[in-house]
């Protein structure tokens, strides 16, 4: 699995890149990762683009997951999850997660994600 991200301080965003096949874990190392960054901040919002992924996952895998995630301070930003128009089963359980334990919705554009975290696209593209 290949990950990458962008902390935009003027925007108050970060961007996550996920590429190939990963597991829960991953999603976890990565998130732990973003967070050491000195530009971290709890507030900034996210956008998740797993367009070009594939999770391996089954069901004590999420168990896990959502137990790990919500061991960190209350979640008060919003994220928006990018997929691929065809997105397999264990990715819409994950998900399906992720809304229920954060402010998050899954779009099909980056367009649709900007507009509603509110977010000029044109801000972007100059950080």
């Amino acid at each position: 699995m290949k990950f990458k991200y962008k902390i935009s301080p003027g925007l108050k965003l970060i961007n996550e890149y996920y590429c190939g096949y990963f597991k829960w874990n991953d999603l976890i190392i990565n998130t732990l990762k973003t967070r050491e960054n000195a530009l971290y901040k709890e507030s900034y919002n996210v956008i998740a683009d797993f367009t070009q992924a594939k999770v391996i996952l089954n069901i004590k895998d999420l168990d896990d997951y959502i137990e790990e995630y919500q061991k960190y301070s209350l979640i008060t930003n919003k994220c928006a999850i990018i997929v691929s128009s065809t997105y397999d089963t264990s990715m819409a359980m994950l998900f399906e997660i992720q809304v229920r334990i954060q402010n998050a919705k899954v779009f099909h554009s980056h367009k649709d994600a900007y507009e509603w975290l509110e977010i000029d696209p044109v801000l972007l593209e100059k950080e």
